[in-house]
């Protein structure tokens, strides 16, 4: 079953995530952790629910820095490759062993224009498992369009 946490930004869809998959122990998988600097996002961490390893995801274009593997932007958010590429390779790995739920936070625009997570979440889709991904509320009609979800599931605060 897909199921959606929703609601506007900044809506505390992550600890929405976070606190489902405490409810759901045998889960795993990832949100996304958002870092300040003073009223301003620095950056988000990729937090692995199952560990508590971080790794860092996104940087805001004035705070990257030189080795920095860029993977993808959205406006002034770049997404490190290396991060993207090793959750990908996590997720496969968790729908190989039928983990299940599994979490996936923040899918968006990019995934919907077919970039960055993109592969995984169509992966997470057809594997038939129970899946939770973090979408704002503007973007699952275009989400469930564009990965033919029939039967999904709306989780709000």
């Amino acid at each position: 079953m897909v199921r959606i946490v929703t609601g506007k930004m900044n809506s505390r869809k992550t600890q929405r995530m976070q606190m489902l998959y405490e409810n759901h122990p045998s889960g795993d998988g990832f949100v996304a952790l958002k870092m300040m600097l003073k009223d301003k996002v620095h950056s988000y961490q990729a937090l692995r629910l199952s560990t508590g390893e971080k790794f860092p995801l996104v940087v805001r274009d004035e705070f990257v820095y030189e080795s920095f593997p860029i993977g993808c932007q959205i406006g002034p958010y770049l997404f490190n490759q290396k991060t993207i590429d090793f959750i990908q390779k996590e997720m496969l790995e968790l729908i190989k062993n039928k983990v299940q739920p599994l979490f996936l936070d923040e899918v968006g625009l990019l995934e919907i224009e077919g970039k960055c997570f993109d592969p995984i979440v169509r992966k997470m889709i057809d594997s038939r498992l129970d899946v939770y991904f973090s979408i704002r509320e503007d973007l699952i009609e275009p989400f469930v369009k564009k990965y033919g979800v029939e039967k999904y599931e709306i989780l709000t605060e």
